[in-house]
């Protein structure tokens, strides 16, 4: 695929989302939940109603890519319900999890306001409903917008925190205490969205193994060790968190793998 050209795009008709500029983003834009993200909480009613109208929505399915890596930016995305993995390509066709993003939240933002090729491919998890913004329809709505770009700033500020945090699990943390640290993360999620000490891992065992930067046997090893210190309960997929205080105990925090 030609690096400046925007993949198309399936589409599922739940939120009967329209593919040209000008058109109503969602047919209940009122409860979009992008309007929560800091970065659109300062910005004036009228400029919201424009970001809505100009931005281009999408349907996708698990499994479907939203940008490669290498390929040049046109635009920016906004993930409105779903979760995205960033992954990175590597020496001798080895790729590697970087980061999963969850929503509401931005997404090739840094590529986009570097002005580089995108570092990493993004691939959809769950059905995912994401929003995406033209270069220049950005421009004319937010680039003089002062309150936008102490929001952005903040933005890399606390990625930035975040990814020393990350690389300072990985050196210092055994895979156990950064497999805690994952699963607290998910039931964390889990609570949030549906007040419920089970939760699904979507992750196979390979993508938890790049997620955490060990291997597939060790990943198995971490989930029988947490089992057998009366932490989770495992059936299949299917985790359930039975002492959220030891599991806390035992996690390398704070997570950034969920």
């Amino acid at each position: 695929m030609p690096p400046d050209r925007i993949p198309r795009h399936r589409e599922i008709s739940s939120c009967q989302p329209r593919t040209v500029a000008g058109a109503d983003s969602c047919a209940r834009p009122g409860l979009c939940r992008l309007r929560s993200l800091p970065l659109f909480k300062e910005v004036a009613p009228a400029d919201w109603q424009s970001f809505q109208r100009l931005a281009i929505p999408h349907r996708y399915h698990p499994g479907d890519s939203i940008f490669y890596q290498g390929n040049c930016p046109l635009g920016l995305y906004f993930i409105c319900g779903g979760r995205v993995k960033l992954v990175k390509d590597g020496r001798f066709g080895r790729s590697q999890i970087v980061r999963i993003v969850d929503s509401p939240n931005m997404l090739g933002d840094r590529a986009f306001f570097s002005e580089t090729p995108y570092a990493c491919t993004a691939i959809i998890m769950d059905q995912a409903q994401i929003c995406f913004l033209e270069f220049g329809d950005f421009q004319e709505l937010f680039g003089r917008n002062a309150a936008m770009q102490r929001a952005i700033s903040k933005r890399f500020a606390i990625e930035l925190g975040q990814a020393e945090e990350y690389m300072q699990c990985i050196a210092t943390c055994t895979v156990v205490e950064r497999m805690a640290a994952h699963l607290l993360a998910c039931w964390t999620r889990a609570q949030r969205s549906r007040k419920c000490d089970e939760f699904v891992l979507d992750e196979s065992r390979k993508e938890l193994a790049e997620m955490l930067v060990t291997t597939p046997e060790a990943v198995r090893r971490a989930l029988a060790e947490l089992r057998s210190k009366g932490m989770i309960v495992t059936r299949e997929r299917r985790v359930r968190v039975i002492n959220l205080e030891r599991l806390r105990r035992g996690a390398c925090l704070p997570a950034k793998t969920c």
